[in-house]
């Protein structure tokens, strides 16, 4: 099944957003947003076949997205994540590479447990859930799965600046990615991605 990729950290977040709207009138529940920036790092081959010797490998590349949370006392809450990924894919065999402009769409529905809570001057928090990384770009044709569903586990932590949270955290992607090659040979490959945040939230109303 083919996923527009533009949609799907925007369609994560909308889902955020519908889950909060019935909770709103509780005081111990908060909604927030956080603006943020990290990098999204690929550990493995996206293409590794053993007719032709082809090799293909995302790059690391810059990240740029939002997260919705909605937390439910000191401790328990919900988050949306969405973020866009420029980056390149490097394909080719016999020591001679090519680069071709890539794009992937990242989002996740995860739930959070603070073990510190962001009331705290320092709060530490662990996450765990879905996510939907999307392929796009010139890199990827209709040979390629545009769509992959991955487990998403992370950590984090947060400092209080004022009204502001300032967070830095980590999130671990795995999934499988298939992938036809020059070849035309079908590879599938696990996943393992890591992608680094650092955002600055805010209250969106409530307490």
């Amino acid at each position: 099944m083919t996923v527009r990729p533009r949609f799907i950290a925007t369609a994560v977040l909308a889902v955020g957003t519908l889950l909060a709207l019935p909770f709103r009138p509780a005081g111990a529940q908060r909604l927030s947003l956080r603006p943020q920036i990290g990098i999204y790092i690929p550990t493995e081959n996206l293409l590794e076949l053993s007719q032709g010797g082809d090799i293909g490998k995302l790059e690391a590349g810059p990240s740029f997205g939002a997260a919705l949370g909605l937390r439910f006392g000191s401790h328990f809450g919900i988050e949306g994540t969405g973020a866009y990924v420029p980056t390149t894919f490097k394909q080719g065999s016999s020591g001679t590479f090519e680069k071709h402009d890539a794009k992937l769409f990242i989002g996740s529905a995860m739930a959070v447990f603070h073990v510190l809570p962001p009331s705290s001057p320092l709060s530490i928090f662990v996450n765990g859930g879905v996510g939907v990384i999307s392929h796009g770009g010139v890199a990827f044709t209709s040979q390629a799965d545009k769509s992959d569903v991955a487990g998403v586990l992370g950590a984090g932590a947060g400092l209080r600046l004022g009204g502001l949270q300032l967070t830095a955290g980590a999130d671990l992607y795995r999934y499988t990615a298939n992938y036809a090659g020059s070849q035309q040979t079908a590879s599938e490959l696990k996943q393992l991605d890591f992608a680094l945040k650092v955002g600055l939230g805010f209250g969106l109303g409530g307490r």
